[in-house]
């Protein structure tokens, strides 16, 4: 079995970790934190950066998008995907690495994911969606077909996305909004219709 590191010791490391060890297929060897809250996760050991073992793999189990990115383009090695096994998935999916896909998410015909993004429990994906890099898509949101979302953005849990839409980079679309038009790089975005609340710092 192939030994693998999780780097982030945080609420989605847990869920990450029961992943893996769902798949079978890595051995955890320990959590990687530059701050770590814990002495282990699950019997797992937590020790705090940097990094003091060689490993072939490891995952960044980071939930927040800009510490996730930060990490992630400091490492050297291999990045897995891991997509657990309830994930209703089309053949003609597309991800690049570093991906975590957690139980009950439906990714439809189509879809194309970058690099480390979360798709969480009960999110949609419909076809013909675009994720870019660092995307997270929380829990019971549903993503129309059509849809582009720029690196680092959050689509907050129960959140609609309606088609055809364009969703910017590191925008924030808050939790239950429903999205009926384009949303522009860094606005942060809720309601029914969803509106800019505000924009974050580029």
């Amino acid at each position: 079995m192939k030994e693998i590191i999780l780097y982030g010791a945080g609420g989605h490391g847990f869920a990450v970790l029961e992943l893996i060890n769902v798949l079978g297929e890595f051995h955890p060897v320990s959590f990687c934190d530059d701050q770590p809250g814990h002495a282990t996760i699950l019997g797992v050991p937590v020790q705090q950066s940097p990094l003091n073992k060689n490993v072939d793999h490891i995952c960044v189990t980071i939930g927040n998008n800009q510490n996730r990115k930060k990490v992630a383009e400091k490492l050297k090695a291999n990045f897995p995907n891991f997509i657990h096994p309830s994930v209703c998935r089309y053949p003609s999916l597309v991800m690049g690495m570093g991906n975590v896909i957690l139980p009950n998410a439906v990714l439809d015909a189509a879809v194309t994911m970058g690099n480390f993004c979360i798709v969480n429990n009960h999110a949609t994906l419909s076809h013909n969606v675009e994720l870019g890099d660092f995307v997270h898509v929380a829990i019971n949101a549903a993503v129309s077909g059509g849809v582009r979302i720029g690196e680092g953005s959050l689509i907050g849990a129960g959140s609609v996305i309606l088609p055809e839409l364009t969703i910017g980079k590191w925008a924030v679309i808050g939790a239950g909004a429903v999205v009926t038009k384009n949303v522009p790089d860094y606005a942060v975005v809720y309601g029914n219709p969803a509106v800019i609340k505000n924009t974050l710092n580029k």
